[in-house]
């Protein structure tokens, strides 16, 4: 009787082991079934993409909301469309590192006098950045691009006699720290000029604050176009460079970006040395852009006038590609686009873009 109950006991352990495994498979099939129905799902409904062109469809199925700024997926449509605030951040080497570079979306650099070069960053305004700058002053041909954006909050200290007229003659919303000096601090660990600094808490107090001057505004804005390298008459990894020179004619700002494969981003040194940030952040760009203008001097402090109106050479990487192409822009307002050889509009890789102005 003994055996005969160890038998059946075995029988039973046996049928059991039976069973799960009969409904782990079952469960395996349904979620084969689950992957399967998405990948298909996806390629029979394309629009599931709102603002990002890609080869791939789980790119599609992830990006149902893209920021029209720089083609980052964002949460909600909401998103889509964000208010700007553009701070004006200095590059020189009293000033390095510099904070809040590396969390900007847009970063345009351009010489200023004695071909030091100056940051121009873009940042949404709901991004949560703790320290930013140090912050600078404006020059007449950044305006030209703070233009591009619609109408952004636009974060200065101070400015060349020619900038500070046409800030007032184009209308744009600025916040000067000289006359509100609450929406910045002056750091003491650094020496004036120095430690000026802002951060988006402060920032978000001056659109509140100064409301009454305007409100931020970019329903009119002519946004970028994104895309990959596929699709754009170059295969990705072709005419492809490693790493791309941007000599502003001084040692300290000769800049070089280096492509990483493995991060697919390129990653920026200056003077030879990584540029990061004051946190360890390392600076990077999804797309860099480098335009050739043409500049003088104008007068005995050396500061420049820039054509950034008209056209001219460009050449603009993403992915390991190079594409050289020409630059156009209408007038003050309208957007600067970049044109491959065939005059067709350029889409930008979605990310963080740097464009590096420089003289032709």
């Amino acid at each position: 009787m003994e055996r005969l109950r160890q038998l059946k006991l075995n029988f039973d352990e046996t049928k059991l082991m039976y069973s799960l495994a009969v409904i782990v498979f079952a469960c395996a099939i349904g979620l084969l079934g689950w992957f399967v129905w998405q990948y298909f799902g996806n390629i029979e409904n394309p629009n599931l993409s709102t603002g990002v062109e890609t080869q791939n469809f789980a790119s599609l199925q992830k990006c149902e909301f893209a920021r029209a700024l720089d083609g980052v997926c964002v949460e909600s449509a909401e998103k889509m469309n964000p208010k700007l605030i553009v701070v004006m951040i200095e590059n020189h080497p009293d000033a390095r590192p510099q904070s809040g570079l590396s969390k900007a979306s847009i970063v345009y650099e351009a010489p200023v006098e004695a071909n030091y070069t100056r940051f121009m960053a873009i940042y949404p305004a709901d991004a949560a950045v703790e320290q930013i700058g140090p912050v600078r002053s404006a020059r007449p041909y950044y305006l030209d691009w703070v233009s591009e954006y619609g109408q952004p909050m636009y974060m200065h200290c101070g400015g060349s006699p020619d900038a500070l007229n046409k800030i007032k003659d184009y209308g744009i919303l600025d916040v000067n720290e000289v006359y509100y000096g609450k929406n910045f601090w002056r750091s003491p660990s650094r020496l004036a000029p120095h430690n000026v600094y802002t951060s988006s808490e402060l920032w978000n107090n001056a659109v509140v604050s100064y409301n009454d001057r305007g409100s931020l505004i970019t329903d009119n804005v002519e946004w970028w176009t994104f895309g990959e390298c596929g699709i754009q008459n170059v295969e990705c990894g072709t005419a492809s460079t490693s790493s791309i020179m941007v000599d502003f004619l001084a040692p300290s700002y000769v800049v070089e970006w280096k492509y990483n494969s493995s991060t697919e981003k390129y990653e920026r040194s200056q003077a030879g040395e990584e540029h990061r940030d004051a946190d360890g952040s390392l600076i990077v760009a999804d797309t860099v852009i480098v335009q050739h203008v043409k500049t003088r001097v104008l007068d005995e402090i050396g500061r420049i006038s820039m054509e950034t109106i008209g056209t001219g050479v460009a050449e603009v990487y993403f992915d390991g590609v190079k594409i050289v192409g020409t630059w156009k822009k209408i007038d003050r307002t309208s957007r600067t686009r970049f044109y491959n050889e065939l005059r067709e509009e350029i889409k930008l890789k979605a990310g963080k873009i740097w464009v590096e102005v420089f003289n032709k």
